[in-house]
């Protein structure tokens, strides 16, 4: 591997390398992100890290080289080669997913073209209807763009889901893009103790170790939202979420850090809202979790690195979706390549 994030990048001339660039550097302007100075700007995206990572990584203290830059986990995913089109579709990988985990499940596609019932609607059968439902975006990638929609008691009624239905096709249409809408998912009753705002998701990175390629969690995370990011996309640690490093082998929950409101790193052992325990805490039924995911990708050889995030419910998990772009909550509590896994398959790709 090239012994600097400045080196891959500039030797980055086939194809792959440079779609990863490419989606790096539209998201590194897009992304919203703290005011950097410019050198410290500069150096970022020379060197393949979004201008967020600047507060969670404490780069002035660790080595750069150490971490695995933005643009680098982008590029990781054509270890995968046509598989990742596997991961890349919700609904596809969603299938495979519910051979092991719980799954929400799909009830109605939407597009430009109009509305495509997976289900029956619940209206033509007399059923009652759900009281919230998810609206997933369809796009790669795409874990961020969610929405948890409550529904109204009148929500039974044929007038309602026709309009309901009927504003997402023009969502659909003016945005050029596809949603599904499905089952929200209930999440385990401590976490919702921890803090009721919001899916607190567990992050998962698998790997296979480099000498038999035997599956590994390379890191577990779980990212705890608060009043302060309360909202219906995910909580990220970008946005003052809490990230709690998971033990992989027992559950454990070893550490939680997060940006204060001066946008420093802090640390913390209880939940700042709620006063609730995180460190020293076991995440419920991992072992069960553990094993299932080992399976998954025991199973699943095709594969060598995935990033998997879940709901944790009261009888395990629940697919939540594939997401490159939770590293940093793994990060905060350790680099990732230190992890040999993770280096072997970038040595890989790197050339």
């Amino acid at each position: 591997m090239f012994s600097t994030h400045k080196d891959s990048i500039a030797h980055a001339d086939d194809i792959a390398s440079l779609q990863a660039w490419k989606d790096f550097t539209l998201k590194f302007w897009e992304e919203s992100a703290p005011a950097t100075k410019e050198e410290q700007s500069r150096q970022l995206f020379h060197s393949g890290f979004y201008r967020s990572r600047a507060g969670l990584y404490d780069l002035t203290e660790n080595d750069l080289n150490a971490f695995l830059s933005d643009y680098q986990s982008l590029r990781l995913q054509s270890i995968n080669q046509k598989y990742q089109t596997v991961l890349s579709d919700r609904v596809l990988c969603g299938h495979v997913l519910a051979n092991y985990f719980g799954v929400e499940k799909n009830i109605c596609m939407i597009s430009k073209n109009g509305a495509q019932w997976l289900e029956s609607p619940w209206w033509t059968n007399g059923n009652t209807a759900p009281s919230e439902v998810h609206v997933h975006s369809l796009a790669p990638d795409s874990h961020a763009q969610y929405r948890k929609i409550k529904l109204v008691e009148s929500s039974d009624s044929q007038t309602f889901q026709k309009a309901f239905v009927n504003q997402l096709v023009e969502e659909a249409q003016e945005h050029n893009e596809a949603l599904i809408i499905s089952t929200a998912p209930v999440q385990h009753s401590w976490l919702t103790k921890v803090s009721p705002d919001g899916y607190h998701l567990l992050h998962v990175l698998l790997v296979r170790e480099p000498d038999e390629g035997l599956p590994e969690i390379a890191a577990a995370s779980l990212t705890v939202g608060s009043m302060a990011t309360s909202s219906n996309t995910p909580m990220r640690v970008e946005e003052g979420a809490l990230s709690a490093s998971i033990n992989p082998q027992t559950g454990l929950i070893t550490a939680c850090r997060g940006l204060n409101q001066q946008g420093v790193i802090d640390t913390y052992l209880q939940h700042p809202d709620t006063a609730q325990t995180l460190v020293g805490e076991h995440l419920p039924n991992w072992a069960d979790i553990r094993k299932a995911l080992l399976r998954f990708f025991d199973e699943s050889s095709y594969l060598h690195v995935c990033s998997l995030s879940f709901v944790v419910t009261e009888t395990g998990v629940s697919f939540f979706g594939t997401n490159t772009d939770v590293m940093a909550a793994h990060q905060m509590h350790q680099p990732l390549l230190e992890h040999p896994g993770i280096t072997n398959h970038l040595n890989k790709v790197s050339g």
